[in-house]
């Protein structure tokens, strides 16, 4: 019986999502209503109130299992590389942060992109170069992050920042590049600096 609620739950829940994505490629966030969400789904309130305070609510738990997610895939990225060269055949952990972002590209369009959420990019930012922070720890123990040098704290605020301000730029251009091809592409950007990338025109 507990499957049979479960996965009624988790049913309305994406029929949920689906409409709110539906109805924000349209609207500010603030602009939806709990009745307009509801009606468009096909449901009625008190389902809704079930679960959530008000529109809000819904779109944070929202957002907060996709950071979840994001945060969970660049946890897994390897601390340590044999060489400072950028990548040709990038491992799939360094290109998985990028294909989930393209599986969610409806949820990252809208409140990623122009216009969207500036708290999900600063969200976004603080969990990569938390990252950053945990590799350089981990290959310099027993270090402390107040203890890590105040310039390599600049370096991994900058790549941080460089990182999500490419995805964005990515989503603006409706993904015209493969994960594996974004992947390579920041690699070669943050290895080997600006001045010292060039592509054929």
């Amino acid at each position: 019986m507990n499957e049979k609620i479960d996965r009624r739950v988790l049913r309305t829940r994406t029929l949920l999502r689906k409409v709110l994505l539906d109805l924000a490629s349209e609207k500010p966030l603030e602009s939806i209503t709990v009745k307009e969400l509801t009606d468009t789904a096909g449901l009625n309130r008190g389902t809704f109130y079930l679960h959530y305070q008000d529109i809000h609510d819904f779109y944070e738990q929202y957002k907060n299992e996709v950071l979840d997610q994001f945060n969970s895939i660049i946890k897994k990225l390897s601390h340590t590389r044999e060489t400072r060269e950028p990548f040709i055949d990038p491992p799939s952990g360094y290109v998985r942060p990028f294909e989930y972002v393209l599986e969610q590209k409806h949820f990252f369009k809208i409140f990623l992109g122009f216009g969207g959420d500036t708290n999900l990019s600063l969200q976004m930012t603080e969990l990569i170069n938390q990252q950053f922070i945990h590799a350089y720890r981990a290959n310099h123990q027993p270090i402390k992050s107040a203890d890590i040098p105040v310039k390599q704290q600049y370096l991994f605020a900058y790549l941080a920042s460089a990182y999500v301000g490419t995805m964005q730029f990515w989503i603006q251009r409706d993904f015209d590049l493969s994960p594996t091809d974004m992947t390579i592409l920041f690699s070669k950007i943050s290895r080997l600096g600006s001045a010292h990338v060039t592509f054929p025109v």
